[in-house]
């Protein structure tokens, strides 16, 4: 069979090999990698760990605050003076309420857009 070009670079940087590899099993006990049982500590526990919920936790937990405020905020008038909650928050859920107002009526925007345009 021909050689490979990788076979041939490999033999030209750093001369032939010692010994061919073997292709047909050997079955003799001596040459069976040994096998340690893994460690408790170094195993991988399934599911959700501390780790997982803390990411998770710190992923979600400001897009529900701001969901959560958008729902509950009064965006009508100006913000409350007395608010628990800081102005930017106040800004930050009514621009996003006002923003998805606008993403849901975009449709009937585009069609009268379109009929204008006819």
């Amino acid at each position: 069979m021909k050689r490979s070009k990788l076979e041939a670079y490999y033999e030209r940087e750093f001369g032939p090999r010692d010994q061919e590899p073997d292709d047909s099993p050997d079955d003799s006990p001596d040459d069976q990698p040994v096998r340690r049982p893994r460690d408790s500590a170094r195993r991988r526990r399934g599911g959700f760990g501390i780790g997982r919920m803390l990411k998770l936790t710190l992923m979600l937990g400001p897009m529900t605050l701001l969901l959560g405020a958008g729902f509950l905020m009064d965006c009508q008038g100006a913000a409350a003076r007395g608010s628990w909650l800081p102005e930017i928050v106040h800004n930050t859920a009514c621009a996003r309420r006002n923003l998805a107002g606008r993403v849901l009526n975009l449709e009937g925007d585009l069609r009268t857009v379109a009929n204008g345009l006819r």
